[in-house]
């Protein structure tokens, strides 16, 4: 999901993808509890707003905070048409491919999908404004862009000072000013804050080490989201909150990583790698599972958990047989 981290895997920060294994589950959790909700199958809508609010907080600011973490030197490697070009093969085009094959999934469903498209003349349709979990793929493409224009514009690193004052600068005018709030661009700008903290972390990020450093983290990140029902509802808070979220979840992650790299961590951090193919097909597997499922039980715990492991195995699957057959950039992957 942060397609510029293509360091081979002797420089890469096993962290960063520890972060982002962590958050594309998150992400398949997220979208399968709202699969079930929109199914009329979550009894309580208390509880429903639970678990929804403890995910929507952090997890989409998590991916923007790391996208930009690795842009700037990213950037700054390639000429400026090779980087451009590499946006719209990497961003654009895995939104316009799956978000037909998506609306082709809904027709072929039918009544059994929450949202029902019938007729496959409803295939003839612009997929730009972004439809459903595809706009994070157009937000980034145009943050990715503006940066770019921005680096290569100065011609040499921008330093952290720099880009702290541009997340303050748009974190403030998304949330009090209507200019240039509409549907294309509304994900880029109201994300922006996240991605340019990330590109004011740049990669090396947050040195944190120890025990002590990752409960500290956590207990900041507990204490945050207690916080957030408590808070007013706005787009200044919401903005703010999902970065410094984003940053305590990153520094538990950092901490863990410091401590040694097991199995689990590098079974994360290979999530991570995947993270793409992932988010790009997970809900169209968690929405059959969830169809077949429910006609043999209506079991919460189940069906969340078949849910979450068909969104993840199924695009996992489906790359491995591209790869048998061809190369998996073709299918955006």
């Amino acid at each position: 999901m942060t397609p510029t981290a293509e360091a081979s895997p002797k420089t890469r920060d096993l962290s960063l993808d520890v972060a982002k294994g962590l958050g594309i589950i998150i992400v398949v959790i997220g979208h399968a509890w709202r699969g079930l909700d929109s199914a009329g199958m979550i009894g309580s809508p208390d509880l429903f707003r639970l678990i929804d609010t403890l995910i929507y907080n952090f997890h989409m600011p998590l991916f923007f905070l790391l996208s930009g973490m690795t842009y700037q030197a990213w950037a700054l490697k390639r000429p400026y048409p090779e980087a451009a070009l590499s946006r719209v093969t990497r961003l654009l085009w895995p939104l316009v491919l799956w978000s037909y094959i998506f609306v082709g999934a809904r027709i072929a469903a039918g009544d059994a999908a929450n949202t029902e498209v019938s007729g496959w003349q409803n295939l003839a349709f612009f997929p730009l404004p972004p439809r459903d979990h595809f706009w994070f793929l157009w937000a980034l493409f145009l943050q990715h862009l503006a940066a770019l224009a921005l680096i290569r514009a100065v011609g040499r690193p921008l330093g952290a000072p720099v880009w702290a004052a541009l997340a303050i600068l748009l974190i403030l005018g998304s949330s009090f000013t209507p200019v240039g709030l509409n549907p294309w661009t509304f994900g880029a700008l109201t994300y922006a804050g996240a991605f340019l903290t990330g590109l004011a972390l740049g990669p090396s990020g947050l040195p944190v080490r120890g025990p002590a450093a990752f409960v500290l983290a956590a207990v900041a990140f507990v204490a945050l989201q207690a916080a957030s029902f408590q808070l007013p509802a706005s787009l200044l808070t919401t903005q703010i909150l999902g970065i410094l979220l984003s940053l305590a979840f990153l520094a538990m992650v950092r901490a863990a990583c410091a401590q040694g790299t097991g199995p689990a961590l590098r079974l994360l951090a290979f999530l991570g790698v995947s993270s793409m193919g992932i988010y790009l097909a997970h809900t169209i597997f968690s929405a059959g599972t969830r169809v077949v499922l429910s006609r043999l039980t209506q079991d919460l715990s189940l069906h969340m958990i078949a849910g979450t492991l068909a969104g993840i195995i199924g695009p996992l699957l489906i790359y491995a047989l591209i790869r048998r057959f061809g190369r998996p950039a073709w299918i955006g992957f």
